[in-house]
């Protein structure tokens, strides 16, 4: 009796186990999960500006989280946080306009549900927001 006892336990203890493993595993696809959707090199090639998705779309028909990532070799220059108001669509490379010039990048993010928003990225470090 005692050993059907353990057993049951046992099982138990690894169905909640998985249980949560499972849920764990949702949450970090839809809310932290770090997805490249493009890049952008500069005409120099010295400079490269990255596109990433941050989880999914919030459900749904949500803003999708996005990180604008502007790096000088190996070294991160600049990180910035957005959130894109697509309809609850994707981010995708289809959501941004990159243009390169002499001391700055600007980026033209669209979205189906907000107006275009423009970031530039210095190299330097600054971001400014219009």
């Amino acid at each position: 009796m005692k050993k059907a006892i353990e057993v049951i336990l046992c099982i138990f203890g690894v169905a909640i186990a998985l249980i949560a493993l499972f849920w764990f595993s949702i949450v970090y696809v839809t809310d932290y999960k770090k997805t490249t959707c493009d890049k952008s090199i500069s005409s120099d090639k010295k400079f490269e500006l990255t596109l990433q998705a941050i989880g999914e779309p919030d459900w749904p028909f949500g803003s999708a989280s996005g990180r604008l990532l502007l790096e000088e070799g190996e070294n991160k220059v600049s990180q910035t946080d957005f959130e894109l108001r697509n309809d609850g669509g994707i981010i995708s490379s289809r959501c941004w306009k990159v243009t390169w010039y002499e001391d700055y990048v600007e980026v033209v993010l669209s979205g189906e549900e907000q107006e275009d928003e423009s970031i530039y990225l210095y190299f330097d470090g600054r971001r400014e927001y219009q």
